[in-house]
């Protein structure tokens, strides 16, 4: 499998998701982002970046999580047909949600497979309430699409992930006040790997 996490708006934690997946599911991590440094801290030979300055195409393959940076890139249009999973990340302001809506409505059009990823929630009734306008907006606007919509709660331990590049659950370890600690984190990751194995 491979998988895409993306959105046309930046700062919504894609690059925490992608970093999480890849580590998750032993995968090579690709963005095409030269403002990010995720690829070079993941471990050797899984992280690349793929800049349009030295790359005229992206090229496709199985194991791999694609991290697309906040802009339009038309080299992305392959990947997105190919990929197994589309994860749309999003926060719960109002801009970040036109954002989804545009974004949802760009992907949808090559590939029905998505997941929208509800990152950093805090206010637990905030997030339920836009997990329903968002559902009521897909129906209306994208009647044949059925697309999971989970919840990542605002946890440093992700935030935390990006300098080692290692997969929550594996930072626990059997450790069980590192498990308690992590619980959230660990429990939102579980779920999302369940919905990208479906």
């Amino acid at each position: 499998m491979s998988f895409v996490v993306y959105s046309i708006k930046g700062g919504v934690g894609k690059t925490t998701l992608s970093v999480q997946i890849s580590q998750m599911f032993d995968y090579t991590y690709v963005t095409n982002d030269s403002h990010s440094s995720a690829h070079n801290l993941m471990p050797e030979e899984k992280g690349f970046l793929v800049s349009s300055e030295e790359y005229d195409e992206i090229p496709f393959d199985e194991n791999i999580v694609y991290d697309f940076g906040g802009f339009k890139d038309t080299r992305i249009n392959n990947i997105i047909k190919q990929a197994n999973k589309i994860i749309i990340p999003t926060l719960t302001s109002i801009v970040d949600v036109q954002a989804t809506m545009a974004t949802l409505k760009d992907v949808a059009q090559i590939n029905k497979n998505i997941i929208i990823a509800i990152n950093r929630t805090k206010n637990n009734n905030k997030a339920i309430e836009l997990k329903e306008y968002l559902a009521e907006e897909i129906k209306k606007s994208f009647q044949d699409l059925d697309i999971s919509i989970i919840f990542v709660r605002e946890s440093s331990v992700l935030e935390d992930s990006l300098f080692d590049c290692e997969y929550v659950e594996t930072k626990a370890g059997t450790n069980r006040f590192k498990r308690h600690i992590y619980r959230n984190a660990i429990e939102d990751m579980t779920i999302l790997k369940k919905d990208l194995e479906k």
